[in-house]
């Protein structure tokens, strides 16, 4: 499992070495663009289907290695489930069978993705603040801990919710009776108002981050000599940041599950 993780960090650093580069290609690609260079304009499309060729594969692969460390994690917790099975807990079944699948694959998957997050950040942050000007990266930080705060406050209650469904669904299914059922339905529809609240602000936040590294730029655009292609480059290099920073709010319902599940095997006392 070690050489995995080790494989995994690799990939990870190829990965962001290809889209820094992307970063580059932009603005070389726009430019050539604004100015009809149409030789130019060809070679740069040639060039970046090299390199989006080799980021499939590499993005390819390091999902398949997840699924890899997963499966050897999995069979360890199985083989440790295995041993409190015959202790009285309830669904002890659908935790060693359900949670025991369910949760390295999300401890794994958060755990790159937080990985590449921070590496995107500090690689693109460099990039951004030795082209352009460490001002641009306050604004994009300041922009994401609001969106922190707030999807702070909306979600919290759906971790609570998260774990009595799956506790609900769990006892419905060894039981069967229609009281269970309506235990399971109040609970789902709670869970589904407050997810509402946290779906609208999320995609109020994401299509706000769309246009905000326009907007920081756009006065410096229009009173300066900067070219379309250094305009296209800061885009990159600043959606790429923000989406990074925005990491903990994108993945929010992954992590809720993940917080849940760990609470049943903890209580299971499997981890």
């Amino acid at each position: 499992m070690k050489r995995y993780i080790v494989w995994l960090i690799i990939f990870a650093a190829l990965e962001i070495g290809l889209a820094l580069y992307l970063t580059v290609w932009r603005e070389h690609f726009w430019n050539a663009v604004a100015q009809k260079q149409s030789i130019t304009f060809l070679n740069q499309l040639l060039v970046f289907t090299g390199v989006a060729l080799v980021a499939c594969f590499v993005s390819g692969f390091s999902g398949y290695l997840v699924s890899l460390t997963s499966i050897k994690w999995r069979e360890k917790l199985n083989t440790k489930a295995l041993d409190v099975c015959r202790v009285r807990i309830e669904n002890i079944s659908q935790r060693i069978q359900e949670d025991c699948m369910t949760y390295p694959d999300l401890v794994l998957n958060l755990a790159f993705g937080t990985v590449k997050a921070i590496l995107y950040i500090l690689v693109f942050s460099i990039s951004l603040v030795f082209s352009y000007h460490f001002w641009y990266l306050g604004v994009l930080i300041t922009y994401t801990l609001i969106g922190m705060v707030v999807t702070n406050y909306i979600a919290k209650p759906l971790i609570h919710l998260n774990y009595e469904q799956q506790r609900a669904e769990a006892s419905y299914r060894q039981s069967l009776t229609p009281t269970n059922f309506k235990d399971c339905i109040y609970i789902m529809l709670g869970l589904a108002k407050k997810q509402k609240h946290l779906t609208y602000f999320q995609q109020f936040y994401s299509q706000l981050g769309v246009v905000v590294p326009l907007v920081i730029i756009a006065p410096f655009y229009f009173s300066s000599t900067m070219t379309i292609g250094m305009l296209m480059r800061f885009n990159s290099l600043s959606s790429t940041i923000l989406e990074n920073l925005s990491y903990g709010i994108t993945s929010f319902a992954t992590i809720n599950r993940l917080i849940s599940c760990r609470k049943r095997l903890k209580e299971a006392k499997i981890i």
